[in-house]
């Protein structure tokens, strides 16, 4: 037994170590990333979205283009094997370029890029002791001049107090999202986890990203743990806390500025229980009127202070997480949900690319974006850096009436689209198939285009004033993959301002 106990200890003492020279890794990669520090909205982005560095090969080729090259880079292309039948040897490649101004006299981006898709050219990538291909300057020039808003200085969401009940290894998984919203905005996040000893070093990870953490270690199952960030949540409020807001691992907020401006228009000083509802009517038909958790759940300090005098009562209750929170509110209070229209639980199943390309304005919440579909929130969300929050999925039409929906996809409908206000309904049925569940929370919606062709986000890579955007069409045995890459360059220059 003692020998047993002895190499059990040596083991985990191995694994110990060997979590740490990941943890230095991880931080000698993010050390690596450009910094944005001058950037309109700074964020921090890993490895995924940090800049490729040249090889020795090709020390004379700029590989983001800041000082005037014009290139394209094989590696990132050939890295991501589209065509899982044979080997990737060329894509058809296009490029549109977008300087941006930042301006402080700002007023509201143009419906219309003045552009066009350019044609594609054929790109080789069979050799791969090339690294790059120089493109004709022409291929460079900026195609598109746009202005943006000036953001000098992130949200202050001091005053907000977040809590989210998890898994370490999930909560590891969302830091980067997480760090695109509260990142600088003075922001706290209490997450309650099963007991894990790598939890020192996703909170290590997560201040190296600039996110306050703190984690509370819970035996309890998932639901309790939910439940429990009342109590946890009221203990770790400050004088200055006006809000505290319950999320899921998956929740995205795209900008903590819209967020702030909009919880400022409730009065924090009275009871108040925000949230979304599901978009799925037959949803709210099982789990009733309520706030759905994945959207975030807002409360203010009066009325969580009165939950956490009634909490051993309703922690008896047996109910979901963010039904068992609820029914306290309902049970044990007057006070009433508010339908909040700019967050989102987003009940989607399958295909939810209607919902982001509606064109319509940005959602304060987002959810479900990497269970129920794929909508990767770190990639789509790295523009900001350039151009702000406020072009976020914002939706371009291009002078041959293809459209760009900044950090989604590029698009082209199988016939002219004149109904530009109804959303595609791209989603699957929901379970009642009675055809019209999703009308009240999303119409006016309309029938799904099965000719379109789009070109999804890829990767979103960042350098210095630059983030590069590469939508992509997988190829298959007959036809090649098709790449637009959109180079997106901040003209920060005072006479922009």
């Amino acid at each position: 037994m003692t020998t047993h106990r002895r190499k059990s200890a040596f083991f985990r003492a191995l694994v110990a170590a060997a979590l740490l020279v990941c943890a230095a890794l991880v931080v000698v990669l993010y050390s690596r990333s450009a910094p944005l520090s001058d950037l309109a909205n700074p964020l921090v982005l890993g490895s995924s979205t940090s800049s490729t560095s040249s090889s020795d090969d090709a020390a004379d080729v700029d590989p983001d283009g800041e000082n005037g090259g014009c290139n394209v880079n094989l590696d990132r292309l050939r890295a991501w094997n589209v065509n899982a039948k044979s080997e990737l040897t060329s894509v058809q490649y296009s490029r549109i370029e977008i300087t941006a101004s930042a301006s402080k006299d700002f007023k509201q981006f143009p419906d219309r890029l003045d552009t066009s898709l350019p044609a594609y050219r054929q790109i080789s990538l069979a050799n791969k002791r090339d690294h790059f291909e120089i493109l004709p300057n022409e291929a460079c020039d900026p195609h598109v001049h746009l202005h943006v808003p000036f953001n000098p200085s992130r949200a202050d969401a001091s005053h907000i107090l977040f809590g989210v009940a998890t898994t370490i290894t999930r909560l590891n998984e969302s830091l980067e999202a997480f760090a695109h919203w509260s990142r600088g905005t003075g922001a706290r996040i209490i997450a309650v986890v099963e007991p894990d000893e790598n939890k020192v070093l996703v909170r290590r990870r997560a201040e190296e990203l600039g996110i306050h953490l703190q984690i509370f270690e819970d035996r309890a199952e998932y639901l309790d743990r939910y439940f429990s960030l009342v109590r946890v949540l009221f203990q770790q409020r400050t004088p200055d806390t006006k809000w505290v807001s319950f999320i899921d691992d998956d929740t995205f907020f795209p900008s903590m500025t819209n967020l702030v401006r909009r919880l400022d228009s409730y009065d924090a000083s009275q009871p108040q229980y925000i949230g979304a509802l599901s978009e799925d009517f037959a949803q709210m038909h099982v789990w009733g009127y309520m706030a759905y958790g994945g959207g975030g759940v807002f409360l203010s300090i009066p009325l969580l202070t009165t939950l956490n005098e009634v909490y051993p009562d309703c922690r008896k209750f047996t109910d979901t997480g963010d039904w068992r929170l609820a029914r306290c509110i309902y049970t044990y209070t007057t006070t009433k949900f508010t339908w909040e229209r700019g967050l989102y639980q987003l009940d989607l199943h399958g295909d939810a690319s209607g919902f982001y390309e509606s064109g319509r304005p940005l959602p304060l919440s987002l959810h479900h974006w990497k269970s129920w579909f794929d909508a990767d929130m770190v990639q789509m969300s790295a523009v900001s850096a350039v151009c702000g929050d406020a072009c976020l999925l914002r939706r371009w039409r291009l002078n041959d009436d293809w459209f760009l929906v900044n950090g989604f996809s590029l698009i082209q409908y199988s016939s002219l689209l004149d109904d530009l206000l109804g959303m595609e309904e791209t989603w699957d049925r929901s379970m009642t198939r009675k055809g019209n569940e999703f009308a009240f929370s999303l119409g006016p919606l309309r029938p799904k285009d099965t000719g379109k062709l789009s070109l999804r986000l890829k990767e979103a890579v960042v350098a210095k004033k630059v983030v590069r955007q590469y939508y992509l069409h997988e190829g298959d045995e007959e036809t090649e993959a098709q790449v637009v890459e959109v180079v997106w360059r901040l003209n920060d220059d005072d006479s922009s301002m």
